[in-house]
């Protein structure tokens, strides 16, 4: 199971850059392949993280910009996950060329990492 999960997490970073390249912008990747995620290189990232997880909530996806890979992450889930993705890095790479991030969220932008709110 854990070449099948290494292997699956490895295709799913190359899919974010894939998409990334496209729309023209940057991303960094992290953390091991079974539980790999990417931050976007602008100071608008954490919007972009909002923005990603409302619009993909919007297509029936509990998604952000990391994944906990399993073996029911077969090619097929994975290619309808980029299939709804895409449109949402197509935005972003709007965003990047100026139009406005913000008028497109529907509530606050996210924090970042844990810390006291109070």
């Amino acid at each position: 199971s854990w070449d099948q999960i290494t292997s699956t997490g490895l295709n799913i970073r190359d899919g974010w850059q894939t998409l990334a390249d496209k729309h023209g912008f940057k991303i960094n990747h992290w953390g091991l392949p079974s539980l790999t995620g990417f931050t976007i290189n602008s100071e608008k990232s954490l919007a972009y993280k909002t923005l990603i997880t409302q619009e993909m909530l919007a297509q029936g996806y509990l998604a952000g910009n990391s994944v906990y890979v399993c073996i029911d992450h077969t090619p097929d889930v994975v290619a309808e996950y980029f299939a709804a993705l895409e449109p949402v890095f197509g935005i972003i790479g709007e965003c990047e060329n100026g139009r406005d991030v913000n008028s497109l969220l529907k509530g606050p932008i996210c924090h970042a990492g844990f810390k006291r709110l109070n």
